[in-house]
């Protein structure tokens, strides 16, 4: 009962001369003491914002003393009344889970040295064909352009025509054109979620998209409000279950043949190590 006594009279004084261990010099380098732990006035001042006015910087100073002791007392109590045998598997459980973290951020540095970022498309390409018939989609994709203007715009008629008709030199005028407009996406060549596609129009410009009305090939749709005007136009379109094209699944591909590298070269290191080892007579078995 003492000795709690004791300890709560050392955090009282340090908690009322918490409005100077920060603003100037004190003869002691520490602040507060639990049994054989110190919280010293550099470690208090690192989780102490300098943004903060003299009492907000008090206020966090004793909070951060009160919630250090009471994780020391904790500390403390459990090393005096927690059984031997449950401490020593703690203990032996936190330095295998040190030795993981070496081990692993070691061989995570090997692998990435010796791993080429860039994977080949010839590989990307005879990965899809020979595992095709695991490439299904599970939503819908199209390929659409769209625009909107401006009601009052005056070269509307023009501007349809050429965002139907989308040649080169349709394409490159209404490029040309692009600050003109209130938004676009004149590459259609990109699968895109349907999804996606009707989320983004029905929450972020006010129209309402059915599937039904997108998903025809080669179609053109307009829609109004009260402002501006939509033209959309289909290129393609994929429903659900079709055969997920190569340029949509690549980048899962990618990610695919990547881990099968790292995982072969995870077999060469653990073989090397051990054979490099025994060569330099950094291992023997008895």
């Amino acid at each position: 009962m003492k000795s709690k006594l004791f300890f709560y009279l050392i955090i009282s004084f340090v908690i009322t001369s918490s409005c100077t261990f920060l603003g100037k010099e004190e003869n002691t380098t520490n602040v507060a003491r639990v049994n054989n732990h110190y919280l010293s006035r550099e470690a208090l001042s690192e989780h102490i914002s300098s943004n903060l006015s003299k009492i907000d910087s008090n206020v966090a100073a004793r909070n951060y003393i009160q919630n250090w002791a009471r994780d020391k007392l904790f500390l403390d109590r459990a090393k005096l009344n927690l059984p031997q045998e449950q401490q020593f598997y703690f203990r032996d459980l936190s330095k295998r889970y040190e030795e993981q973290l070496f081990k692993k951020a070691y061989k995570d540095a090997l692998i990435e040295k010796q791993l080429k970022i860039q994977i080949d498309s010839s590989e990307i390409a005879s990965y899809y064909q020979d595992n095709i018939s695991n490439f299904k989609l599970n939503e819908d994709l199209v390929h659409l352009r769209y625009l909107q203007l401006d009601k009052k715009m005056k070269s509307s008629r023009d501007i349809k025509r050429k965002f139907v008709r989308f040649n080169a030199e349709d394409m490159l005028s209404l490029q040309e054109k692009s600050l003109e407009f209130k938004s676009l996406s004149l590459n259609d060549s990109i699968w895109v979620r349907v999804s996606d596609v009707v989320k983004e129009f029905e929450e972020n410009k006010g129209i309402q998209l059915e599937k039904s009305e997108i998903s025809k090939v080669n179609s053109f749709l307009e829609f109004e409000n009260e402002s501006d005007v939509f033209y959309f136009y289909t290129k393609d379109f994929l429903k659900r279950n079709d055969q997920a094209p190569l340029s949509y699944v690549r980048p899962t591909i990618e990610q695919i043949l990547l881990n099968k590298k790292k995982i072969n070269i995870s077999k060469i290191i653990d073989k090397e190590i051990t054979k490099d080892a025994t060569k330099n007579n950094e291992f023997e078995v008895y």
